[in-house]
C-alpha cells in the first residue's frame, strides 16, 4: 500500500514549535497548528486567545489552521507526526460549539485553504475547488486546474461598480458597494502566467449542474519561470507575483492585467517562500530563505516615493545593465534570531526556520509582526525615517549629490517574545 509523508508546511521536520502559521484576514490575530491541536493570538497586544488541545494522543497532530476572521470558525487540515485527519480532509471546527460542523473530502492532498462568509477556496496538489460556505457546503464550480496550488490567493474586497449588481434589484440605480471574491492562482498550462477569477460570477445564476458552470478569468503574463508566490492586494485591485529565480517582483493591475511596476530584491537567486501587502495596499513586505527582509513602497500617498534607485540609473551609458534601472526596497534587515545566544538555537536552525508576516492594523502601515515557526518566536518591527547626515561647518548641501537629500527608511525591532 503507497503512502504518503505526513503535510508539514515547507519542512518535514516535526521538531519545530509550530507546523504552522497563519494570519487572519485583517492581521488582527494568528492562528498557530502543532502536533496536539491549535492555537490563537491576538496580534497587538500579544495574547493567547484559544489553545485547543486534542485529548487523542494518538490522533491529535494539525498542519494547517486557518481562521475566518475573528469568528469561531477555523479551517482545519490533519498532519504532523500523529494526525488528526487525513490529508485529503478539510474541517471546518467551530470553537463555539466545539465539534466539527463541516467536512469536505478531495482525492489528493489539501495544501492550502482561503475562508470567507461566503466561499471555501480549497488549494490541493494540482487544482483549486470552489465550495459555498453553509452548514452543507455546495461545489460551485468543477476544479480549477493549475501547477502549484499553494501559490494560489484569495481576498474579499468591496468595490464600487456605476451598474446595479445581479442581487439587486434593476430599479435601483446609481453607484453600489459590492462585495466580490478574487482568486488568483498559476496557469497549468503555462507556469509563469497568472489567471485572476472574480468568483461573484458564481452566484449569477443558479445552475441545476453546477460542475458545468464555467469560471471567467483573465490571464497575466507575469515571469518566464515558474510561479513561486502571488499575493492579492487587499483592496482586490492588485497583485504581486515572483518566480522561482526570486530576484523580481511585479505589480500587475487585476483590472486589465497591465504592468504597474518591477522590484529588485536582489542579483542572486532566492527563494521568496514570504510576501504580505499591508492593509491599505501602499506597501509590500517579502521574505526570502537568505532571511532577509525588505519592504517596497507601491503606491505614492503623499508625493515621496521612497523606494532605492541605483545611484547611476541616469547615467547615459551606450549599454545599460538592466539592474542599473531597477528600482530597490524603501527598507531592508537582516534577520537574526532573538534567542541567539540564550538557547542551543545556532545559524544553520535558523536559516531553516520559516516565518509569517502581519501588519499591524492600526492604519499607520509603519509596523510589521513577525512570527517564526520553529523557533517560536513573535517580533515586532517598526519602519522609521532615518535621521538626517549632520553636516560640518565646511560642508554645503549645494555641494552634496542630490541622492544623500532622500529620505531614508530603516526597520528596527522594538520587542519580541517567546510564544
Amino acid at each position: 500500500m503507497d503512502t504518503r509523508n505526513a503535510i508539514v508546511e515547507g519542512s518535514s521536520s516535526n521538531t519545530g514549535k509550530f507546523l504552522s502559521v497563519s494570519f487572519n484576514q485583517d492581521y488582527t490575530c494568528f492562528s498557530c497548528s502543532t502536533q496536539n491541536g491549535f492555537m490563537v493570538f491576538n496580534v497587538d497586544p500579544l495574547e493567547c486567545k484559544l489553545s485547543k488541545h486534542f485529548v487523542n494522543a494518538n490522533a491529535s497532530g494539525i498542519a494547517i489552521a486557518r481562521m475566518l476572521y475573528r469568528t469561531n470558525y477555523v479551517a482545519l487540515v490533519g498532519g504532523g507526526r500523529k494526525p488528526r485527519y487525513p490529508p485529503n480532509k478539510l474541517i471546518i471546527w467551530d470553537d463555539l460549539q466545539q465539534r466539527e460542523s463541516i467536512t469536505l473530502s478531495f482525492m489528493s492532498a489539501v495544501t492550502g485553504v482561503f475562508l470567507s462568509r461566503i466561499h471555501i477556496v480549497v488549494a490541493l496538489e494540482n487544482s483549486i475547488e470552489i465550495y459555498q460556505f453553509g452548514s452543507s457546503p455546495k461545489r460551485l464550480i468543477a476544479p480549477l486546474d493549475t501547477c502549484a496550488g499553494t501559490a494560489a490567493d484569495f481576498v474579499v474586497c468591496q468595490r464600487v461598480t456605476r451598474r446595479p449588481s445581479y442581487t439587486q434589484a434593476s430599479t435601483e440605480s446609481g453607484p453600489q458597494t459590492v462585495t466580490r471574491g478574487i482568486l488568483a492562482f498559476p496557469s497549468a498550462r503555462n507556469p509563469g502566467q497568472v489567471q485572476v477569477a472574480d468568483l461573484s460570477h458564481l452566484q449569477s445564476s443558479e445552475l441545476e449542474e453546477r460542475s458545468a458552470a464555467q469560471l471567467p478569468t483573465s490571464i497575466i503574463k507575469a515571469h518566464k519561470s515558474p510561479i513561486r508566490l502571488i499575493k492579492l492586494s487587499p483592496n482586490g485591485s492588485m497583485v504581486a507575483t515572483c518566480s522561482l529565480q526570486g530576484t523580481l517582483i511585479r505589480i500587475f493591475s487585476t483590472q486589465n492585467g497591465s504592468l504597474i511596476g518591477e522590484f529588485r530584491r536582489g542579483l542572486d537567486r532566492a527563494d521568496l517562500y514570504e510576501m504580505v501587502w499591508s492593509p491599505r495596499s501602499t506597501r509590500l513586505a517579502v521574505v526570502s530563505d537568505k532571511q532577509t527582509l525588505h519592504v517596497f513602497q507601491i503606491t505614492d500617498e503623499d508625493g515621496d516615493m521612497k523606494n532605492k534607485k541605483h545611484v547611476l540609473r541616469d547615467v547615459p551609458f551606450i549599454w545599460k545593465p538592466k539592474y542599473l534601472a531597477s528600482t530597490w526596497s524603501m527598507s531592508s534587515l537582516h534577520l537574526h534570531s532573538a534567542l541567539k545566544g540564550k538557547s542551543s538555537l545556532n545559524d544553520h536552525d535558523f536559516y531553516n526556520d520559516r516565518c509569517k508576516l502581519g501588519w499591524c492594523h492600526d492604519g499607520d502601515e509603519d509596523t510589521l509582526i513577525v512570527v517564526w515557526r520553529d523557533s517560536g518566536i513573535w517580533e515586532k518591527y517598526a519602519l522609521l525615517e532615518k535621521e538626517p547626515k549632520a553636516y560640518s561647518v565646511n560642508e554645503t548641501l549645494q555641494s552634496l549629490p542630490a541622492t544623500q537629500h532622500k529620505k531614508n527608511w530603516e526597520l528596527i525591532r522594538e520587542s519580541w517574545r517567546k510564544l
